[in-house]
């Protein structure tokens, strides 16, 4: 029964990361020209950039 639950896991997983991957390359090619390109890394650490807090007292 386990082994059974972790095979559709597995299959889930490989289901929905085949459907992110497929959307990223649909995304690529069928973009908005007028949009400037922006990479998803520079996206991420923005957004982990504004999460962070800017307190001057917090030691890292």
């Amino acid at each position: 029964m386990s082994l059974l639950f972790i095979a559709a896991l597995l299959y889930v997983g490989f289901a929905l990361g085949l459907i992110l991957f497929v959307d990223n390359i649909v995304g690529i090619f069928f973009r908005d020209p007028r949009k400037p390109i922006q990479f998803r890394s520079f996206v991420l650490s923005r957004a982990f950039a504004a999460s962070q807090k800017l307190d001057p007292k917090q030691e890292i």
